[in-house]
């Protein structure tokens, strides 16, 4: 890791919201890991990764994307959005099909219409959601439409990830292994940076790189769950 330049660092950021402020001295995301963001609701896990996704005014400090500063203005946030995906909490809102709703998901890579179909539909299939490719999303269950909202992590050409809650939890084991594994493979493949939020570890999921533990808005605790070696030794 230390080989690696950050994709995005934050120094003593400050965000004053009503319910819970937020306070970060430092936090650093590298390229090909997968952080969580681990805390109690109320915390301020979706405030930081608001901060990180460049959706949240900070009052206070510094946050650098490729060592370029925002407070200097070194880079465009404007440019810098359209490298993330960023899932959010309440999970899929638009009231179009599944295929419209990726198919509009992958429409920044410019690929031909035909193309782009192919994509979204192998997609589908993959993940064995081709039968409601076409059916109006408000008729489909809140797990489905969470699951169409996943998916598009897949189909954005972006450099940082972020999922606010996946809700591991509430879907089918078949979708979750096949999700983690794929989405694992894609971030260390591209070189990509993931950050997810949950209120529970997501480590027996074998997807976590480091943990940030958040309380009150401050983090407490940084955990480097990838060089954690598994306990072999027999009970006596």
């Amino acid at each position: 890791m230390s080989e690696q330049n950050p994709l995005l660092q934050l120094e003593n950021i400050k965000v004053a919201k009503k319910y819970q402020n937020l306070e970060i001295y430092a936090s650093t995301l590298f390229p090909g890991l997968i952080y969580q963001i681990q805390g109690p609701n109320g915390s301020g896990k979706s405030t930081l990764l608001d901060v990180f996704a460049h959706e949240q005014t900070i009052d206070k400090g510094v946050i650098y994307y490729e060592g370029k500063s925002g407070a200097k203005k070194q880079y465009s946030a404007r440019i810098v959005k359209k490298l993330i995906c960023y899932i959010r909490q309440e999970g899929q809102k638009y009231k179009k099909t599944p295929l419209a709703t990726l198919l509009h998901a992958v429409k920044a890579r410019k690929l031909s219409s035909a193309l782009a179909y192919r994509t979204v539909m192998g997609l589908l299939e993959d993940f064995g959601l081709q039968d409601i490719a076409n059916r109006k999303t408000k008729h489909l269950s809140s797990g489905t439409r969470r699951k169409i909202g996943l998916l598009r992590v897949f189909l954005q050409d972006a450099r940082l990830i972020i999922i606010d809650d996946p809700g591991f939890e509430s879907l089918d084991d078949y979708f979750v292994k096949k999700y983690v594994s794929t989405l694992k493979k894609s971030v260390k493949q591209d070189n990509r940076t993931l950050v997810l939020a949950a209120a529970q570890s997501l480590a027996r999921y074998r997807l976590i790189d480091i943990t940030l533990s958040l309380n009150k808005g401050h983090i407490t605790r940084v955990e480097k769950t990838y060089q954690r070696k598994p306990n072999t030794r027999r009970k006596k």
